[in-house]
């Protein structure tokens, strides 16, 4: 990988990191430092079970592509996730003013 398209990769995750953050904080107005927090915590999570995904699917012998359908098995069971979270998730009514 060239460093060129190192410095995009890095360039384009930080600006999506910083508009969660922006996005979520539009949930927590009360505790959006709370709301950061959580957030990165989950961003690390996400980067350790690539990790892990990773090196199981390389300790397993099935080689290095393996890598990349290990990836692709964690997004859609993340996407699941966020899918059947939002579902669930209802805003809270707007009070009426009189």
């Amino acid at each position: 990988m060239t460093t060129t398209r190192r410095g995009l990769l890095a360039g384009s995750a930080a600006v999506v990191v910083g508009a969660v953050q922006v996005r979520l904080t539009g949930f927590a107005p009360d505790a959006p430092t709370w709301m950061g927090t959580l957030n990165l915590a989950a961003l690390n999570l996400a980067h350790c079970l690539g990790a892990i995904g990773g090196a199981v699917a390389l300790d397993a012998g099935w080689g290095t592509l393996s890598t990349v359908w290990a990836g692709f098995v964690l997004t859609t069971a993340g996407l699941l996730l966020y899918v059947t979270t939002i579902a669930r998730v209802r805003p809270a009514p707007v009070p009426v003013r009189a």
